[in-house]
């Protein structure tokens, strides 16, 4: 299948591993997060529970059914339709040309050159900012609840076996004015437009505006006037003469309560409290006076810059402590986030009613300390009696919140006042919340020590505070829960256990911890008979967490809350695929958007300014697709791709708008010269991020892969068949179970590298040791290689000769000998294809150094992943060509292989004739047990290991045929054998580092390989046995034989403790032997 449209770009971002919630859940969590809406949210919960009622009763009674809507369910929804006119737009609208005449009032001064800025500049600002905040919210509603119409009607066709869900989207959802997406992004390109213009003008841009609407705005009582403030910077050097008898002409003037009052408002920021005294003194001040735009009054104002002087003084003159400015926040609200103990009792001695009033956000003062973690405001609030309780479902819950931000003495504080334990709106509870948050251990003892159960399930996937921990890597929670007595063994609702999610998110320190506490005891049921059990079969749920996350998209959530299809399924056909899709004369680029603890992707230096917002990635060189990715980043969103033509004429551009604007709020391009890099094959790129007034506002960061088309002559797939594999997936969005491949038999392994001069070689190591020293053999010409090896054998020459020969008589009977020889003969690739009969398959095991041991070897600078690809390449098809005219009916079957990802994705999409297998070190058996000290009998370089997520997802997204993973490791774990295999992806178990028995394997130890007469010895000890009997290479091969004689050898020296790691995994397609064979079961295609 040849690709015949553009190269690819793909761009993956990381983020959480954490499961992607089910729908169910996740809008009960926007209903808590949009707390202004929430009386508006669709009843999604009743009404999939009225459709399951209606698949499970033929007829419901029309008259005094109990499912009945109530009159008072209706009401809200029914409000909702006959008012979402005027709430949905009305509001905003006005809210926002409110905004639009106050900046045209400001535009209008003539402001005297060099002087400060209008006063209320920053209070419009955030103006502006608080109106792209509440369209962002209302958004988000909108997007929820039209998924949640979409997900019930979808349920309700299933039901029904009716095709109703698109009529009724397209004439009765989204043509309602709440669903217009062209109104919301009318009032945010506005609203960002003017945020812009002001910040330009500020600074002494000439913006222009329309002066002729002027004349629509509210003029002022009174003019503002910027001299006024003039007259307090004065001040600044203590002179408040001029101050007070400017204040004493000002007093007889008719407009002067107001504009004292302004000045006022001012000045509470940042000058002196003589000043605010001096202002104070003439009674004209206002003390109740609001912003007309944050709505802020003067204690808003002192709680927020600390000015305890103004906040006595406002209410000794009996200001309100309860008004609430535009979010919702009394003073209170401020004092606490700020920290201002003494402010914080003086406005409680005001009005104690106070204490539990809630902003826009749903927060009380408590939540607002505890999120901040203000411990001394904690105190003072809980000595007034805080309310620690929520009261209805809506209500946030202070100890849930205190356990993911705040600190130990805050929660110590929570629960000694009893606060209970509950559930928050993911179903999580404050032990979980701690596990998910990798937080101080000693906060999982205090939870005990309150009567918190450490083996509670939460009401999301019936996951223990373990699975938690293990699934994000928290060691130090890990290990508490395990010293607590926290159950290792336990299951979710999938009927998997806690040390799955750790190797399948990769925590090597998890899994061992979790592993030296098993009971040993094999669980009552397998995560199969679990799935098939009723209550999944009824609910549809045939998709565990993680799978969920892999499909990236809303759909991956229909599973948990699905209902089956009462049609029958079509005949399980397995679908056969050939090939896949490769380059023919295009590239390749993959961008990877790295995220770590301590970095982000996409930073910007004004952090929460730009909290909602969306990259597009497209290139005005090409005709490509735009691609839209929503900030923050999540996982459904990591992969992008884009087709070019030409690499040198190739720009990315990066642009960042509004969630639902149109406004360019940032952007930033990737020259041409990014990605050609002189020539390398990967990079890493900082770019910064631009203003519309090209000020650096922030930069995106991320690492590049170029992979070009194979630069010979392909092999035709009209002259060459390629390698197919067959799945059992009933539709598009599964990928289904691997039913049957062209993969059997045995397959040799060879290691191959390149030399300086671009000559692949057979060597198991990145470097070869000559008189003490260790040489990169990517350093080395094939010569040199050549000459070094004759130091250690006098006649190299007919060394060379014997062991061509030794090749050319070889049978398929000899392959564990053939990869003894092999592996440090320093032959040519193109000599071992020549030589070796082609009867015997080949896996070519590729050795490509990460950057970790490019720097750690001293192996830089390395060759060009492009340059490897195409050389290994080349003696491949050429060696098919040739075995082409000699053997028309008999081709050599080749399997790629290595541990380096990017090497495997240049060897797939450079052709589709051969498959390609991402390899992975994960789970070893010496790190999982101190039972035995095992090796491979060939030690190569390059081993190294990631998590099965994420080498299940490159696999998947570039089309390899699949994995090899450690045995042990799917020993320890059988689940990842399922959920490997239902991504469609070929496992193959890895068994080479699983041998006790080394003379069984003919093996030489150091002390015998002095004596020994017949060897080849390489370079950091690697010293293998040229002769092997073929009793021992036949039974080596033998699944049956290496089975017993594994137990046999453990009963002998090792124990039976270790028996687990040498059984042979279940339901794997093939298994990398210790002798270097690899062998693919015999599966019919049926």
């Amino acid at each position: 299948m040849k690709e015949t449209g553009h190269p690819w770009i793909t761009i993956v971002f990381s983020n959480s591993a954490r499961p992607l919630r089910k729908f169910g859940k996740q809008i009960q969590r926007r209903q808590l997060d949009l707390p202004e809406y929430a009386a508006s949210f669709f009843n999604y919960k009743a009404l999939k529970k009225l459709i399951k009622q209606l698949s499970a009763t033929p007829t419901i009674p029309a008259q005094s059914s109990p499912m009945d809507p109530a009159p008072e369910l209706l009401d809200p929804q029914a409000a909702l339709r006959a008012n979402k006119d005027v709430f949905f737009f009305r509001l905003f609208t006005l809210r926002l040309k409110t905004l639009l005449d106050k900046r045209r009032l400001i535009q209008s001064k003539k402001w005297v050159s060099n002087s400060r800025a209008p006063t209320n500049l920053v209070t419009l600002v955030e103006g502006f900012q608080q109106f792209d905040g509440d369209l962002n919210k209302l958004q988000q509603f909108v997007e929820i609840n039209e998924t949640a119409v979409s997900k019930i009607l979808k349920k309700w066709d299933k039901t029904s076996k009716s095709r109703t869900k698109e009529l009724y989207l397209h004439r009765a959802v989204e043509v309602q004015p709440c669903f217009n997406r062209e109104v919301l992004r009318d009032l945010s390109d506005r609203a960002t437009t003017s945020r812009l213009d002001l910040e330009a003008w500020a600074e002494g841009e000439n913006i222009q505006f329309d002066a002729s609407r002027l004349a629509d705005r509210v003029v002022a009582t009174a003019e503002e006037d910027d001299s006024d403030l003039q007259i307090l910077q004065t001040t600044s050097t203590g002179n408040y003469q001029t101050l007070r008898e400017w204040i004493s002409k000002l007093q007889s003037s008719p407009d002067a309560a107001d504009r004292l009052t302004r000045i006022f408002l001012a000045a509470i920021n940042e000058y002196p409290d003589e000043v605010l005294a001096l202002l104070l003194d003439t009674g004209l001040v206002d003390v109740n006076a609001e912003d007309d735009i944050n709505e802020r009054n003067c204690l808003h104002e002192a709680a927020i810059s600390g000015r305890l002087y103004v906040l006595q003084a406002g209410l000794e003159r009996g200001v309100d402590v309860s008004r609430s400015d535009v979010y919702g926040r009394i003073p209170l609200h401020y004092a606490c986030m700020h920290g201002r103990v003494e402010m914080v009792k003086a406005l409680l001695e005001a009005g104690i009613a106070t204490i539990d009033l809630m902003d826009h956000d749903n927060f009380t003062p408590l939540i607002h300390s505890i999120i901040r973690d203000q411990l001394p405001c904690v105190e003072q609030l809980l000595t007034h009696n805080a309310r620690i309780n929520p009261t209805s479902e809506s209500d946030h819950i202070p100890l849930n919140l205190a356990c993911q931000h705040a600190s130990l003495p805050i929660i110590s504080l929570l629960l000694e006042r009893n606060a209970n334990l509950l559930p928050d709106a993911e179903g999580l509870y404050p032990q979980h919340l701690v596990a998910r948050s990798c937080r101080d251990p000693e906060v999982l003892l205090l939870l005990k020590n309150h009567g918190a159960d450490l083996d509670q399930k939460d009401k999301l996937y019936q996951w223990t505070p373990l699975f938690h921990a293990a699934s994000e890597g928290c060691v130090n929670c890990l290990r508490a829960l395990l010293e607590c007595g926290a159950n290792p063994d336990a299951l979710d609702e999938k009927g998997l256990s806690a040390m799955y999610y750790a190797a399948w998110e990769g925590h090597l320190e998890c899994m061992i911890l979790l592993w030296s506490k098993r009971s040993g005891s094999k669980p009552a049921r397998t995560p199969l008979d679990m799935l098939n059990s009723p209550r999944f079969r009824d609910s549809g749920s045939m998709t565990s967490p993680h799978l969920a996350e892999q499909s990236g998209t809303m759909r991956g959530m229909d599973a948990g809350d699905g209902i089956p299809d009462l049609s029958l399924p079509p005949p399980i056909i397995p679908l056969r695929r050939y090939g896949h899709n490769f380059l023919d004369t295009k590239t390749f680029i993959q961008i990877h958007f790295d995220q770590t603890p301590s970095s982000e992707p996409i930073v910007f230096y004004q952090s929460g300014r730009y909290a909602a917002a969306r990259l597009t990635i497209s290139s005005k060189t090409s005709d490509l697709i735009p691609r839209n990715v929503m900030l923050p980043i999540q996982d459904d969103s990591r992969l992008v791709s884009f087709q070019i033509d030409r690499l040198d004429t190739f720009a990315l551009e990066f642009e960042i708008f509004p969630t639902f604007g149109s406004k360019v709020i940032a952007k930033t391009v990737a020259l041409p010269d990014v990605f050609l890099g002189g020539g390398a094959s990967e990079g890493t790129c900082a770019l910064p991020l631009f203003d519309p007034r090209l000020r650096a506002i922030g930069e995106i960061r991320f690492k590049f892969q170029v992979i070009k088309p194979y630069h010979g002559n392909p092999l035709e797939i009209t002259h060459f068949a390629t390698y197919w594999k067959a799945t059992g997936a009933l539709d598009s969005d599964r990928n289904g179970l691997v039913t049957g491949s062209s993969l059997s038999g045995d397959y040799v392994q060879v290691f191959v590298q390149l030399t300086k001069d671009c000559v692949p070689v057979l060597y198991p190591e990145f470097t070869v040791n000559h008189h003490g020293i260790d040489i990169p053999i990517c350093r080395l010409s094939f010569n040199q290689s050549r000459a070094i090896q004759a130091a250690y054998l006098s006649q190299i020459s007919s060394a060379d000769s014997s062991l061509l020969k030794s090749l050319e008589a070889m049978t398929v009977d000899d392959m564990a000998q053939a990869h003894r020889l092999l592996a440090i003969s320093f032959l040519s690739l193109r000599e071992v294809l020549q030589h070796l009969p082609t009867n015997i398959h080949i896996d070519l095991c590729i050795l490509y150094p990460s950057p970790a041991e490019e720097v750690k070897l001293g192996l830089g600078p390395l060759m060009d992943i492009n340059t490897v690809a195409d050389a290994i390449l080349t003696e491949v098809f050429h060696h098919a060509r040739a075995s082409k005219e000699s053997t028309p009916d008999f081709m050599r079957s080749v399997v790629f292989t290595s541990y380096n990802p990017n090497i495997c994705t240049a060897l797939n999409w450079k052709q589709p004739n051969y498959p390609v297998l991402l390899c992975n070190d994960l789970g070893q058996i010496r790190d999982l047990t101190q039972d035995i000290c095992s090796q491979p009998v060939i030690r190569s370089s390059g081993r190294s290991s990631m998590s099965i997520k994420e080498s299940a997802r490159i696999a998947q997204s570039n089309n390899f045929m699949g994995l090899m993973c450690r045995s042990s490791l799917l020993n320890v774990m059988p689940s990842l054998v399922e959920s490997i295999k239902e991504l469609g992806l070929v496992l193959v178990a890895d068994t080479s580092d699983e041998v006790l028995d080394k003379s069984r394997f003919g093996i030489v130890t150091p002390a015998a390989a002095a004596t020994s007469s017949n060897k080849i010895s390489g370079g950091h000890g690697v010293e293998v046995g040229v002769a092997a009997t073929a009793t021992a290479t036949a039974s080596s091969c033998s699944p049956s034989s290496s089975s017993s004689s594994s137990s046999s050898a453990m009963g002998g020296g090792g124990g039976g403790s270790a028996e687990w790691a040498y059984r042979m995994p279940e339901g794997v397609n093939g298994v990398m032997r210790s002798n270097g064979v690899l062998r693919f079961n015999d599966t019919i295609d049926m």
